[in-house]
């Protein structure tokens, strides 16, 4: 909850320039490239080696334009479970940079500072051997925690236009060699300026 207060206030204490958009999203896909070695401990895998696994969650990001309709501050907050079936946390705020842009297209590249907040993979004891990636803490009220600070997490984002204020939205957050979560839901756009269609880079109409 302090995180996503913290988030709020950096992207809502700034000037308000250009665009603004909100966005829902539905988490349910990790893909493990080469598997995964911890994969007896993922009840919800499609696969013995855990390369694709079924979760469930929310992510809820607020997104700002700082320079024109190029650059934008985002801040994403999601609530889910992980590959383990445990609760988990994302805290992410980041810069974002609008690549390509038609009348129905638009992709985005992002990057930035993350937090991951998890239940302690150390409930399963002795079936259990630590990687190392991950903090190990305690809370009186939450139990066995692991966390990792990510200071340069990425985010590739693609938006289909459905109207000119609501998008169907995907992204794909990748965290190679070890996980990429694959997230889709809706964008809503809360200012909407037009664009030039007769060209393929974004291109904001004065």
């Amino acid at each position: 909850m302090r995180s996503f207060l913290l988030g709020c206030l950096i992207v809502f204490a700034g000037p308000t320039f250009g665009q603004s958009a909100f966005t829902v999203k539905y988490f349910g896909l990790t893909i493990h490239p080469f598997g995964d070695k911890t994969a007896h401990l993922q009840p919800k895998k499609l696969d013995p080696n855990a390369v694709f696994v079924l979760n469930k969650g929310l992510f809820v990001g607020y997104e700002k334009f700082l320079y024109e309709d190029l650059i934008s501050v985002k801040f994403i907050q999601g609530v889910m479970t992980d590959c383990s079936d445990g609760l988990a946390e994302v805290s992410h705020l980041g810069i974002r940079a609008t690549l390509l842009q038609s009348d129905k297209h638009r992709f985005c590249f992002g990057i930035g500072p993350t937090l991951i907040v998890r239940e302690s993979w150390t409930r399963f004891g002795k079936d259990y051997t630590s990687s190392g990636f991950f903090n190990e803490t305690y809370s009186n009220r939450l139990g066995a925690l692991q966390w990792k600070f990510v200071p340069y997490a990425f985010e590739l984002e693609y938006d289909y236009c459905i109207t000119p204020k609501d998008n169907l939205s995907v992204s794909l957050t990748p965290g190679i060699p070890l996980a990429n979560i694959i997230s889709i839901g809706w964008k809503h756009w809360i200012k909407v300026k037009t664009f030039d269609t007769d060209v393929q880079l974004y291109v904001p109409k004065s």
